[in-house]
């Protein structure tokens, strides 16, 4: 899962912005910027999820890195073999996405997505998707603006099985690795899209 996405160019000066896989050394800066973003999530579960992420084989946190290779923000994707609207896996999934303020507005996000894309293809992926939150509407537009289209509504539930996990979990929040399932059992009588 080591492939590298091509620099994207910078609109903040000279150089480029390149991609590149977070690793231990990189966890300090990393835990900042998540905890601004998942602003919900406790610490332990923060923790607990990075160390999932860096000992996986199938997600990834890919850090924005400025052309002096300061991390100005992040993409954390995954690999799924199912997701809403997609024929099979591997799909590319973008858990999450994140610019440290001062660098958001400068029109980054596109390619940042399309630097992810890359990454994607060269996992083998056909696809790739992302979710947002019922209420999050700025993220629903900005998912749309760059092409996603939506494909579904769902409540989702969970039921623990008794593993191990952090003391706390989020309250209420959507889109953490560890509470998302890959597969989802339908029980409603629509028939699911494609």
């Amino acid at each position: 899962m080591k492939a590298k996405p091509k620099a994207s160019r910078s609109t903040r000066g000279e150089g480029a912005l390149s991609l590149t896989a977070a690793e231990h050394s990189d966890v300090a800066v990393w835990r900042a910027m998540r905890q601004d973003l998942y602003s919900g999530v406790d610490e332990a579960f923060n923790e607990f999820e990075i160390s999932l992420i860096l000992a996986a084989k199938d997600r990834e946190c890919l850090l924005v890195r400025d052309p002096n290779e300061e991390p100005v923000g992040f993409v954390e994707v995954s690999l799924r073999n199912v997701v809403d609207g997609c024929l099979g896996g591997p799909v590319g999934y973008i858990e999450g996405i994140y610019l440290i303020p001062s660098w958001r507005g400068l029109g980054l996000g596109p390619a940042m997505i399309e630097a992810v894309a890359e990454w994607f293809r060269a996992q083998g992926c056909r696809d790739m998707a992302t979710d947002a939150e019922m209420e999050n509407e700025d993220a629903q537009q900005f998912w749309s603006d760059l092409g996603f289209e939506e494909t579904w509504r769902i409540v989702q539930y969970r039921r623990s099985l008794g593993v191990p996990e952090p003391e706390s979990k989020p309250a209420g929040k959507r889109g953490r690795g560890a509470l998302k399932k890959s597969a989802r059992k339908r029980t409603s009588s629509r028939p699911r899209r494609r």
